[in-house]
């Protein structure tokens, strides 16, 4: 079914349906009519012959124009075609016309110089081939500036490239009609375009999007956005094959560009009737372009300081672990060369002075190893049915003997009837042994005494592990950085990473670590542990623990 639709003039925004295969033209027409005051009464008939449609001027008064060019006899009009009688132009369409008639091709970008002043223009093609509008209305300015206020608000923030691009098309399809809109970049190799947002009123596939060469090689070789009411009209695109192939009757183009840079181009076209740019849709379009290219350029330098940042985090973190292996090694070799003399003079007290210096190195570095391995993995825990009170004891029969050692007091008061906990035994074990380890580093030997206790909450369906010492206590400055890697206040004993690894392995069972301290006083640490009621066990109402000793 044939249509025409009003561009401009009294009546646009109107369209009228040629079901009969004629339509008169004028202010007292039936199938057309018109409110213009420069259109005759009987101004020109649409007639279809043969499946194909004729217009004829019928002697008005002021012409008749198909494309811009007046006519004195009956002309074939094609799909896309513009009218123009008197002030009012149409665009001649039809609703039953496929949208899409070309095969997919391969965008590539012929060679070029950027020799061209890099200020984004407005090219205009002759009056026969686009309509030429007045400065846009107050009410057409604060829609712009409106929808500008939308993409800059949307996209720039957003520092991942592709969610950027996906945005900047939403919102570009929602405002600008269009058949198919695609945002292109330039490759490394910056000849090459990349699709990397795509939209079609047909849901056309990614893999088979085709895009005029010959109007984005124009856009980009000289840098100045592109509107055609026919593409195929267009002087300028006369020699491009790629234009008749996919059969444009409108395109716009705008290049995509920050400071003097083209990074790629905003191109829409369409094929449908009712589908024609103007002036003001190619300022609206260039404008978005500009402002997609600067966040296009903000995202790059995100992502380099971000890159920046790791590398240097990554160097200041070799930097520390080689400086404390370097330490344990000192260690090693020192214990080894002690083992030496033993062997050399046959005394059994030296070796194990010697041995006892290896041992404790070597499990300084298997506690860093460990460590690290627990920091920098990401895994989900292996959450089995845990009596946490027999796993406390496991993690106490381990330090005991240094705690006698350094004549330390480790007591412990364990609730009993405490509910199963769906726990990581592993996991765990590590995390309350970094903990313990750090209170019987904080502790004075002969003095230090350090406290281990169990309890259930009811009110809050968690149990609860504290330990505590009466250490030296934690600055108060001290405080908010105590479960930060590598951060220690240990000097050369600590590496900074076992409060870290503490924290990460609890938050990964949905607990959470706290920590009380004052100066000379000494330091509580607080885990608490959810109950999990998906493990067949009774109601909290039915648990009935004792508390402390």
């Amino acid at each position: 079914m044939a249509q025409v639709y009003v561009l401009q003039g009294p009546d646009k925004g109107k369209t009228f349906q040629l079901p009969e295969g004629y339509g008169l033209i004028g202010r007292n027409s039936p199938s057309i009519p018109l409110t213009d005051s420069s259109v005759s009464r009987r101004h020109a008939e649409l007639i279809e012959d043969d499946g194909h449609w004729l217009l004829k001027d019928l002697d008005s008064a002021n012409g008749t124009y198909l494309n811009g060019v007046k006519i004195d006899q009956p002309s074939e009009i094609r799909v896309g075609d513009q009218i123009r009688c008197g002030s009012t132009v149409f665009v001649f369409g039809s609703s039953t016309e496929s949208l899409f008639r070309a095969e997919p091709q391969e965008v590539q970008l012929e060679p070029h110089e950027h020799t061209v002043d890099s200020t984004i223009m407005e090219a205009m093609p002759g009056e026969s081939d686009l309509i030429r509008t007045a400065p846009a209305a107050p009410g057409q300015a604060a829609n712009d500036l409106r929808v500008m206020y939308q993409l800059v608000s949307a996209i720039s923030s957003i520092f991942d490239l592709d969610q950027l691009l996906e945005k900047a098309m939403d919102l570009i399809f929602e405002v600008i009609s269009a058949e198919r809109a695609f945002i292109l970049l330039l490759g490394e190799d910056g000849t090459s375009l990349i699709p990397k947002a795509v939209r079609t009123r047909q849901g056309e596939d990614r893999e088979q999007i085709t895009v005029s060469r010959t109007i984005v090689n124009h856009v980009i070789r000289n840098r100045e956005g592109v509107i055609s009411s026919d593409a195929r009209r267009d002087e300028r695109f006369s020699g491009g094959k790629s234009v008749h192939a996919l059969g444009i009757r409108s395109a716009m183009c705008v290049p995509i560009s920050a400071r003097d840079k083209i990074l790629g181009v905003i191109h829409l076209d369409s094929s449908v009737a009712d589908v024609t740019y103007t002036a003001e849709h190619l300022s609206l379009l260039r404008a978005m372009g500009h402002q997609v290219g600067l966040a296009i350029e903000n995202a790059m330098l995100y992502r380099s300081g971000v890159r920046a940042e790791r590398l240097a985090a990554t160097g200041e973190t070799v930097a520390y672990l080689s400086h404390h292996i370097k330490n344990i090694l000192q260690g090693l070799r020192g214990g080894a060369d002690v083992v030496e003399m033993a062997l050399k003079s046959a005394s059994t007290d030296t070796a194990q002075k010697g041995w006892g210096i290896v041992s404790r190195n070597l499990d300084r570095i298997y506690s860093l190893t460990m460590n690290m391995l627990a920091f920098s993995k990401q895994r989900e825990p292996q959450l089995e049915e845990i009596d946490i009170n027999a796993l406390i004891r496991d993690v106490l029969d381990l330090v005991v003997p240094q705690a006698q050692q350094a004549q330390i007091e480790l007591v412990h008061e364990l609730a009993e009837n405490l509910p199963l906990l769906l726990i990581d035994s592993d996991g765990f074990h590590q995390a309350l042994l970094n903990i313990l380890s750090n209170a019987l580093d904080a502790v004075e030997p002969g003095k230090g005494r350090i406290e281990l206790s169990s309890q259930f909450v009811p009110a809050t369906n968690a149990v609860l592990v504290r330990v505590t010492d009466n250490g030296c206590g934690i600055d108060p400055e001290e405080l908010p950085r105590v479960f930060e890697a590598f951060h220690s206040s240990k000097g050369q004993r600590g590496t900074g990473l076992g409060l870290a690894v503490a924290r990460k392995i609890i938050e990964e069972h949905n607990g959470h670590i706290e920590v009380e301290s004052t100066l000379a006083r000494g330091t509580t640490f607080t885990i608490t542990l959810p109950v999990s009621l998906q493990i067949g066990l009774a109601s909290p109402a039915d648990w009935t623990p004792s508390p402390p000793a």
